[in-house]
């Protein structure tokens, strides 16, 4: 039936039938032109009112299943799980906030609408403006060079620690998602997933990489570095490291702040075996090529897991299993990685600072 707007008159008989008695199905009968609905909201009127229904207050939605304060429960449970647990679900929220009568649908929108998402965990913290700052002094240093093979030809090696956790059930783990958490955008730098998870085990390298060469150091050591683990580690392992290096004249290694990897005793033995430092600023892991090696050799750790079948292993096994696949690393793989570190020191600035694509 096409929309025919109510007329006055015909809104005022409509109240007076119904005033008398006449019932709705009759009324219908009288005025054909309209459709039930819209006969039945006029005659819910009173004499007198005869202007057009309201629809909005006649049909405002139902009621919201939380209250105002049950909201405040729910956004005060984030931080106190934070500090207790980590990690947590949208479910898990409700239940430490003793939210039970809802659907975890509408806990989730509760969420929303105070600005938290279920974002991935960042490895990394976000930069605050002092940190952008020293990232832009550096790569104006860096362009006022003038030499563009700087990072091919001037730097021997490139340098880092890492950790790989090691789980006892690989394909499992290769298969389930990544770890995600609630938080607000603009939480990056203070809710982080870096770090060695409590009760886990990781199998620890000090690793180099060199521009056409690859691979040239992979040392593995037990528990968490120290300056004095470090510098035995370069007093024996990196001489023959720089040696098989791209640029074993320049004797020149790049490394980040790590405050073991830059202790006073690691400093000394580096000037002992003749090697000087090139350190990046703090927080800027794209101007570090071993970062993305690292994230490299983390996704074929996986693959490998899936398409291997690797359903068990022993901590030992898969130290073997991660070490080869370092060493087997093409080194094109590793070149196209050096390639573009003039573009990230130019996306960088363009920038002002924060952090590039790459």
């Amino acid at each position: 039936m096409p929309k025919t707007k109510v007329t006055v008159e015909h809104s005022a008989q409509m109240v007076a039938l119904r005033e008398v008695g006449e019932s709705i199905p009759s009324i219908v009968k009288k005025f054909p032109m309209y459709s039930r609905a819209t006969i039945y909201r006029h005659c819910c009127k009173k004499v007198g009112q005869l202007s057009r229904v309201n629809k909005s207050t006649r049909n405002a939605g139902r009621p919201p299943k939380l209250s105002t304060r049950d909201k405040r429960k729910i956004l005060r449970s984030i931080p106190q799980l934070r500090n207790l647990e980590g990690s947590f679900s949208s479910r898990r929220v409700a239940t430490h906030a003793g939210i039970t009568n809802v659907s975890n649908r509408t806990v989730r929108r509760c969420l929303n609408n105070a600005g938290y998402g279920f974002y991935q965990s960042r490895k990394k913290g976000l930069m605050n403006e002092k940190d952008r700052e020293v990232r832009v002094k550096f790569c104006k240093k860096i362009k006022q060079l003038k030499c563009i093979d700087f990072w091919k030809k001037y730097i021997s090696m490139y340098i880092d620690g890492v950790g790989f956790e090691f789980k006892t059930k690989p394909l499992d783990q290769a298969k389930a998602p990544m770890a995600r958490e609630w938080r607000k955008k603009s939480e990056g730098l203070k809710i982080t997933m870096k770090g060695k998870k409590e009760g886990s085990k990781n199998i620890n390298f000090i690793v180099g990489i060199s521009y056409r060469k690859g691979v040239v150091l992979c040392q593995q050591y037990e528990g968490a570095i120290n300056g004095e683990k470090f510098t035995k580690i370069i007093k024996e392992a990196m001489p023959l490291a720089i040696q098989n290096s791209n640029a074993p004249q320049s004797k020149r290694i790049l490394q980040d702040g790590c405050p073991r990897q830059n202790s006073k005793k690691a400093l000394r033995a580096f000037d002992e075996i003749g090697l000087s430092v090139f350190k990046i600023p703090a927080r800027s892991p794209d101007l570090n090529p071993i970062e993305n090696f690292f994230h490299t050799i983390k996704k074929r750790l996986r693959l490998q897991a899936i398409e291997e079948n690797i359903e068990a292993e022993t901590i030992e096994e898969f130290a073997r299993r991660t070490k080869a696949l370092m060493l087997d690393c093409n080194a094109d793989d590793i070149d196209k990685i050096v390639d573009s570190m003039g573009k990230r020191v130019d996306c960088i600035l363009e920038s002002g600072g924060y952090r590039s694509k790459y």
